[in-house]
């Protein structure tokens, strides 16, 4: 029995995504099948995220009316959930993060955060 959960996301920057990934240590690649419990049927995804000790990936997949990509995944025995939080929390919110922090640079702004349990605290500063 597959467990396999499916999130629609505003997520469409690859390069906030890639960032995420680096900070969260996680393995990105293109293309690919994701990994989970059911041995029937496949899911193919446009980039599959993986990372050590999980026997499950994390696809994206991009939907094709809005360009944003759907996470795709397997909540069996929590290993997603303990890596990346409920609904890939830890993932959307980094990428969220990274890509904010691109535009607030281009405006003469920089961004800080810090992170615990309850969630991110994030610092808006300017560079003049």
């Amino acid at each position: 029995m597959s467990h396999y959960s499916t999130h629609n996301t505003k997520l469409n920057d690859m390069d906030s995504i890639k960032d995420a990934c680096n900070e969260l240590g996680l393995t990105i690649k293109e293309g690919g099948t994701v990994r989970y419990y059911s041995s029937q049927g496949q899911v193919k995804a446009d980039y599959v995220i993986s990372w050590s000790g999980s026997p499950y990936d994390v696809g994206l997949v991009k939907d094709k009316i809005t360009g944003n990509f759907n996470l795709v995944y397997d909540s069996y025995q929590g290993y997603v959930e303990k890596k990346l939080g409920k609904g890939c929390t830890k993932l959307i919110d980094s990428s969220t993060f990274h890509r904010i922090a691109k535009k607030a640079k281009l405006k003469g702004y920089f961004l800080t955060k810090k992170s615990d349990e309850t969630g991110i605290d994030v610092t808006l500063t300017s560079y003049r």
